[in-house]
């Protein structure tokens, strides 16, 4: 009986894999990370769609001074929360034109960002307020985030800046 139940949803699977028209990605959403003047893998940047099945999806540029998470959707637009992770112990500034596009939206009532937990244990997160909505189009999605070691490499600067979202999602 389990063979047979089995079998009838592979049967089901592949009538429907079949069935749906097969199309490249709309939009791809990409986190960027790059890093100057130092290298580290403990630092790492991820995005996840507010779409029910998404997933997370991370990177870090390991013995490298770049790096970028990426995946391809359908039907945009999308909501996307983004963050970087970053050790606990590792001193930071904020530049401050990267502060004000982190808190945009947060007074105007914005979706909470979805990323802000996803850090690992240890490490501090650094994440927009709110989750962003990319434009209805099929160019491609950048949040960047630029860390550049400063004062003989003791403190780092975060910078950040995104490309083709169309600003905070409202609730």
């Amino acid at each position: 009986m389990k063979t047979t139940a089995v079998k009838l949803l592979l049967a089901i699977a592949a009538a429907a894999a079949l069935a749906a028209p097969a199309r490249a990605a709309d939009q791809t959403i990409k986190a960027n990370l790059t890093l100057s003047g130092f290298k580290t893998s403990g630092i790492t940047v991820g995005f996840k769609t507010t779409d029910i099945f998404d997933s997370s999806h991370f990177c870090n540029a390991g013995t490298g001074s770049s790096c970028s998470a990426q995946n391809g959707y359908g039907s945009p637009p999308k909501n996307v929360g983004n963050v970087l992770c970053m050790p606990n112990n590792l001193a930071y500034t904020i530049s401050a034109t990267c502060q004000q596009l982190l808190a945009q939206g947060a007074t105007s009532g914005c979706h909470s960002n979805n990323m802000k937990s996803a850090c690992a244990s240890g490490s501090v997160a650094i994440a927009p307020a709110c989750n962003w909505r990319t434009n209805d189009n099929t160019t491609t999605v950048n949040w960047n985030w630029n860390l550049s070691a400063q004062g003989g490499g003791c403190v780092i600067t975060v910078s950040c800046s995104n490309s083709n979202y169309q600003g905070p999602q409202k609730d």
